[in-house]
Protein backbone atom coordinates (compact mmCIF):
# COMPACT_ATOMS: atom_id res chain seq x y z
CA UNK A 1 0.00 0.00 0.00
CA UNK A 2 1.40 3.44 -0.90
CA UNK A 3 2.55 5.52 2.07
CA UNK A 4 0.04 8.28 1.26
CA UNK A 5 -2.90 5.86 1.58
CA UNK A 6 -1.41 4.44 4.77
CA UNK A 7 -1.17 7.98 6.22
CA UNK A 8 -4.75 8.81 5.22
CA UNK A 9 -5.97 5.64 6.93
CA UNK A 10 -3.94 6.65 10.01
CA UNK A 11 -5.90 9.92 10.06
CA UNK A 12 -9.18 8.04 9.70
CA UNK A 13 -8.09 5.62 12.43
CA UNK A 14 -7.76 8.62 14.75
CA UNK A 15 -11.48 9.27 14.43
CA UNK A 16 -14.12 7.66 16.61
CA UNK A 17 -14.09 4.32 14.78
CA UNK A 18 -16.03 2.55 17.53
CA UNK A 19 -19.40 3.82 16.26
CA UNK A 20 -21.26 2.45 13.27
CA UNK A 21 -22.25 5.90 11.98
CA UNK A 22 -19.37 8.42 11.68
CA UNK A 23 -19.96 11.85 13.22
CA UNK A 24 -20.63 14.65 10.72
CA UNK A 25 -17.15 16.13 11.14
CA UNK A 26 -15.49 12.72 10.69
CA UNK A 27 -17.64 11.96 7.65
CA UNK A 28 -16.69 15.20 5.93
CA UNK A 29 -13.03 14.75 6.81
CA UNK A 30 -12.90 11.16 5.57
CA UNK A 31 -14.73 11.96 2.33
CA UNK A 32 -12.49 14.97 1.71
CA UNK A 33 -9.40 12.88 2.33
CA UNK A 34 -10.53 10.07 0.03
CA UNK A 35 -11.41 12.57 -2.69
CA UNK A 36 -8.02 14.27 -2.31
CA UNK A 37 -6.22 10.92 -2.66
CA UNK A 38 -7.97 10.43 -6.00
CA UNK A 39 -6.96 13.95 -7.06
CA UNK A 40 -3.36 13.05 -6.20
CA UNK A 41 -3.66 10.00 -8.46
CA UNK A 42 -3.49 7.50 -5.60
CA UNK A 43 -7.09 6.55 -4.78
CA UNK A 44 -7.76 4.38 -1.74
CA UNK A 45 -9.78 1.28 -2.53
CA UNK A 46 -12.60 -0.22 -0.51
CA UNK A 47 -10.26 -3.15 0.15
CA UNK A 48 -7.59 -0.81 1.58
CA UNK A 49 -10.15 0.63 4.00
CA UNK A 50 -11.67 -2.74 4.92
CA UNK A 51 -8.28 -4.33 5.56
CA UNK A 52 -7.24 -1.48 7.86
CA UNK A 53 -10.60 -1.47 9.63
CA UNK A 54 -10.38 -5.18 10.38
CA UNK A 55 -6.73 -4.92 11.49
CA UNK A 56 -7.49 -2.08 13.89
CA UNK A 57 -10.85 -3.31 15.14
CA UNK A 58 -12.97 -0.49 13.74
CA UNK A 59 -16.73 -0.92 14.09
CA UNK A 60 -18.03 -2.93 11.12
CA UNK A 61 -20.61 -0.27 10.23
CA UNK A 62 -17.98 2.49 10.33
CA UNK A 63 -15.62 0.43 8.16
CA UNK A 64 -18.34 -0.39 5.64
CA UNK A 65 -19.40 3.28 5.41
CA UNK A 66 -15.86 4.51 4.74
CA UNK A 67 -15.17 1.63 2.33
CA UNK A 68 -18.35 2.54 0.44
CA UNK A 69 -17.20 6.14 0.09
CA UNK A 70 -13.79 4.96 -1.12
CA UNK A 71 -15.45 2.75 -3.73
CA UNK A 72 -17.69 5.59 -4.98
CA UNK A 73 -14.81 8.05 -5.21
CA UNK A 74 -12.42 5.56 -6.83
CA UNK A 75 -15.02 4.77 -9.51
CA UNK A 76 -15.60 8.48 -10.20
CA UNK A 77 -19.14 8.68 -8.85
CA UNK A 78 -20.36 11.88 -7.20
CA UNK A 79 -20.16 12.17 -3.43
CA UNK A 80 -21.49 15.00 -1.25
CA UNK A 81 -19.16 16.53 1.33
CA UNK A 82 -21.36 18.59 3.64
CA UNK A 83 -18.54 20.40 5.48
CA UNK A 84 -15.41 20.38 3.29
CA UNK A 85 -13.62 22.75 5.67
CA UNK A 86 -13.10 19.87 8.13
CA UNK A 87 -10.48 18.34 5.83
CA UNK A 88 -7.69 20.65 6.96
CA UNK A 89 -4.79 22.14 5.05
CA UNK A 90 -2.49 20.38 7.52
CA UNK A 91 -3.84 17.00 6.42
CA UNK A 92 -3.53 18.00 2.75
CA UNK A 93 0.12 18.97 3.25
CA UNK A 94 0.90 15.76 5.11
CA UNK A 95 -0.60 13.65 2.32
CA UNK A 96 0.88 15.69 -0.54
CA UNK A 97 4.38 15.23 0.90
CA UNK A 98 4.05 11.45 0.55
CA UNK A 99 3.18 11.39 -3.16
Amino acid sequence: MPAVIDKALDFIGGMNTSVSEPQSMDESTAKGMLKYLKELGVPASADDVTTRGVQEGWDTGFTNKVAGWAEKIESGRHIVIKNPEYFSSYMREQLRELV
